[in-house]
């Protein structure tokens, strides 16, 4: 029978509280009767079957009250021994009050509790017996039967113990996993809302910009419409090839490390050809490297080239002359890049609105992954600056972009 076919378990069934409570007593009370052997009257009997019924009423109450418990048949066991000298019958229930008790409470008040009760029944016994062989006897018996209990009680205690440690340890694993698969989660759709915006915001910007020189140079410059229309076509064209490279990985379970290389991972290796892209479509770019080029982690050079990406996408999208200063400094400890542009004048509340978009915050994501840090501010005068310091090195803690 496999799973799908197999029965649903059992539901588990457990005593209710007062059952639990009342049943061992009732259990006991007619062997104890029973033992009880016949005095010489009528009171005489009737009394020791009356602390058999007290001892009763002991094991009633040691769930709640175990240390009460213990002391109220450890007054029985003395008061049928002093009384009309029977030890036995309530000594069953001082047995089973000591080990609840020593299930339900710590060793050290097991052990002070257990002694006490030692002494109490050997000396009720000892003022009943007198000394002899006889005293010596009992004081084994009951010695070696109320460590028994107790040590049984506290064995109890710490299997629970150690049953509770091991399901709270699964617990707490099972909640480790599920956090960890919801935090795994909210990473894969940051990524993919990043690769998107990676693919899509850069082309999309240059299609609104040429799609809006074309209708006007129409009529009048028709060589320069069709120009611009060649470089929506191949705008368009890249967006549908990356997305088809993204979904693609998406769509696989598992995928390969082939399939999540089907894109190549870009650097600034390849920033020339980023800059001949964007003046293609309108966008003057003074570019400017200062310093030795230096070995970027992949991470990082990745990080690098997706921030002049999202630079040169806003101002080519948000400039005012369709031009931005592109400078590159490296340093032993990394790479230092600022995008700068001049934008319209805007009131300084409307510049804090259009403080960033989902772009520039991923920006700020990619760039605090490996250990740097990225700017935007405004002036002096209409000019848009965007700056980002990336280590040369991943952090200690090895973070890297997602």
């Amino acid at each position: 029978m496999d799973e799908d076919t197999a029965p649903p378990p059992a539901p588990e069934r457990h005593l209710p509280p007062w059952l639990r409570d009342l049943l061992p007593a009732v259990l006991l009370l007619p062997p104890g009767l029973v033992a009880t052997p016949m005095g010489p009257s009528v009171l005489h009997s009737l009394t020791a079957a009356g602390w058999v019924l007290l001892s009763t009423v002991a094991v009633v109450l040691r769930r709640h009250r175990p240390r009460a418990a213990v002391l109220v048949v450890l007054a029985v066991v003395a008061g049928s021994l002093l009384t009309v000298g029977v030890l036995f019958p309530p000594l069953l229930g001082l047995l089973v009050v000591v080990f609840s008790m020593a299930r339900r409470t710590d060793r050290r008040t097991t052990m002070l509790l257990a002694l006490l009760t030692v002494v109490v029944t050997v000396a009720a016994s000892a003022a009943y017996l007198g000394q002899g062989w006889e005293l010596v006897r009992t004081v084994v018996q009951v010695t070696g039967l109320v460590g028994f209990a107790a040590a049984a009680g506290d064995a109890a205690r710490s299997r629970e113990a150690y049953v509770a440690a091991i399901i709270e340890r699964a617990r707490r694993a099972e909640e480790g996993r599920d956090a960890e698969a919801r935090r795994q989660v909210a990473e894969e759709r940051l990524t993919i809302a990043r690769d998107l915006h990676d693919v899509v915001a850069h082309q999309i910007a240059v299609i609104n910009l040429q799609a809006s020189v074309a209708s006007q140079a129409l009529r009048s410059r028709p060589d320069d419409a069709e120009q611009s229309l060649l470089t929506i076509r191949d705008a368009a064209r890249t967006v549908l090839t990356e997305i088809g490279s993204l979904l693609q990985v998406l769509r696989t379970s598992d995928p390969s490390p082939d399939q999540l290389g089907t894109r190549p991972v870009p650097g600034l290796g390849q920033l020339p050809r980023l800059v001949t892209d964007f003046e293609r479509s309108g966008l003057r770019v003074d570019q400017r490297v200062l310093g030795t080029q230096v070995d970027l982690d992949p991470a990082a050079d990745a990080a690098a080239y997706r921030i002049v990406q999202e630079g040169l996408t806003n101002a080519h999208k948000h400039g005012s002359d369709a031009s931005a200063l592109l400078q590159i400094e490296y340093s032993p400890q990394g790479v230092e890049i600022n995008v700068t542009n001049t934008v319209p004048v805007l009131p300084a509340r409307a510049r804090r609105a259009s403080g960033g978009g989902h772009g520039l915050t991923g920006a700020r994501e990619r760039a605090h992954a490996v250990g740097g840090e990225l700017r935007t501010d405004f002036g002096p005068g209409p000019v848009h600056r965007l700056t980002a310091l990336l280590p040369r090195r991943l952090p200690a803690d090895g973070r890297r972009p997602t």
